[in-house]
């Protein structure tokens, strides 16, 4: 459900496309295709050949700048430039790089990153995200020549010094803003052909986002933090926005919400399996995940023991970040904290508006959802705390295990189960760790992007809106 929102609200982003010139570089690589006429299979590997030697030529740029500083990271961003671990030690050790030979290892894709981006550039109109892409309505043909040169300058045999990648620093990550290319670009996400609906969805969310970080120092918490105040916890939102802005920022609002409940059972799953990376039984793993919980009932702990989660006009109040507050340093929530935050996403059904309830909760197929969460705290609302959380912590277990055998698969090596939780017999045992993050919604990728194409500045301390920020937001 999340990626869900995350599609819908940023439909031209992943978490793995942080960097707008390689959008520019693909869909110039597509022009140059085109011009080539390389359609064929046997034209594929002339192209992923020159696909990666220019992927390299754009990072090895981007790595010597940035070492260079020159406000780099400002402009480019905190992600660094894809193939670093290979391209940065190889121009350390030799202070040159040797564009074929990085080419051949700094990624183990064939086609490098452009399989990484083609959904993007499609989805963006940039190509058209075929194997040998063709350009698309977005790919501005005279902008994309900004970036002649670094396919020029890809097809050399001369290894490139320091002073040559110094020389071409206007082709790093973080020159895409004020360059051709970069308009090119920008103008994809907030203005071209790539579809209407994804256009409208980049400028409402870039309108919200740029709000959200205005002013604002987020070296020290997460994008989405400073989007949860501005779309769930601001007063006066609707009129400080508008109306169309609203609206998309009622489904941010619902997304954002529900993204707490989502991390909640990530964390009461990593938690309640973490005794079991050595051997053990179900029941001592049990024991041991309820062992803190206070000797009291469910009604008296998670139903009327919790704040209100809404103010006086029915405004969201930051409940979430409160508990968060209330974590330690080391980021390890209690067991107590984890069920306060599903029981404030299972109250949040009362009180939040319609557009933000269908985001937050889709009813019709909402497993382990805040509906469940309510149903749950009503059933047991007067059983003693533990003993309610134990069973459902066994639950989880037996719908972990059935959800494993319906992915199970036959393969040439045998029967193979979708799983880090094995069983044989009585006892379970962990194969590695559980996943305890929360999911992605995107939004730093997004926001690397803005700051690259100059929709969003930042000068070290605060977020500011960037030079282009009012053409791109609604």
């Amino acid at each position: 459900m999340i990626g869900a929102h995350a599609t819908a609200l940023l439909p031209g982003v992943i978490t793995t496309t942080p960097h707008a010139r390689y959008l520019a570089l693909h869909a110039r690589l597509a022009v140059e295709a085109q011009h080539r006429g390389w359609t064929s299979k046997a034209d594929l590997g002339r192209f992923h050949a020159l696909v990666r030697r220019a992927e390299v030529v754009l990072g090895a740029v981007s790595v010597a700048h940035g070492d260079a500083d020159d406000g780099h990271w400002l402009r480019a961003g905190s992600f660094g430039v894809h193939g670093v671990n290979t391209i940065r030690p190889e121009l350390h050790r030799q202070q040159t790089i040797d564009v074929g030979r990085t080419a051949d290892v700094y990624s183990r894709v064939r086609g490098g990153y452009l399989q990484t981006y083609s959904g993007i550039e499609a989805v963006l109109g940039l190509t058209d995200g075929a194997r040998i892409p063709a350009p698309g309505p977005a790919a501005d043909v005279e902008r994309l020549a900004a970036l002649d040169e670094a396919l020029n300058v890809a097809e050399r045999d001369k290894p490139l010094s320091v002073a040559d990648l110094d020389a071409l620093r206007h082709l790093c990550v973080c020159a895409v803003g004020d360059a051709p290319d970069g308009a090119c670009v920008r103008g994809a996400y907030f203005a071209g052909s790539g579809g209407s609906g994804a256009v409208g969805a980049h400028r409402r969310s870039a309108t919200l986002l740029v709000g959200a970080l205005t002013e604002e120092h987020v070296d020290g918490e997460s994008v989405d933090m400073a989007m949860d105040r501005w779309c769930c916890f601001r007063r006066g939102l609707s009129d400080l926005v508008g109306e169309d802005v609203h609206a998309h920022a009622l489904v941010w609002r619902g997304a954002l919400l529900r993204n707490w409940s989502v991390w909640a059972w990530r964390l009461i799953w990593a938690r309640l399996v973490s005794p079991l990376s050595s051997t053990g039984t179900l029941e001592h793993a049990v024991a041991e995940f309820v062992r803190t919980l206070p000797n009291a009932t469910v009604r008296e702990v998670l139903i009327d023991g919790l704040p209100s989660v809404v103010d006086d006009i029915g405004t969201p109040l930051p409940v979430e970040h409160d508990l968060y507050d209330e974590v330690p340093d080391d980021g390890d929530w209690t067991v107590l904290g984890m069920l306060q935050l599903l029981a404030v996403g299972a109250r949040r059904l009362e009180h939040l508006d319609p557009a933000a309830r269908r985001a937050f909760a889709d009813e019709a197929s909402d497993d382990l959802g805040p509906g469940y969460v309510a149903s749950w705290l009503t059933r047991n609302a007067d059983r003693r705390l533990a003993e309610a959380v134990a069973d459902l912590a066994k639950e989880l277990f037996h719908r972990a295990e059935s959800v494993s055998r319906q992915k199970m698969q036959w393969t040439r090596y045998g029967l193979r189960l979708p799983t880090r939780l094995r069983r044989v017999g009585d006892q379970w045992r962990l194969e590695g760790r559980e996943g305890r993050g929360a999911v992605s919604l995107r939004l730093p990728t997004f926001t690397n992007v803005m700051q690259q194409l100059g929709v969003l500045g930042y000068d070290g301390t605060i977020w500011h809106p960037g030079r282009y920020a009012v053409e791109v937001t609604s």
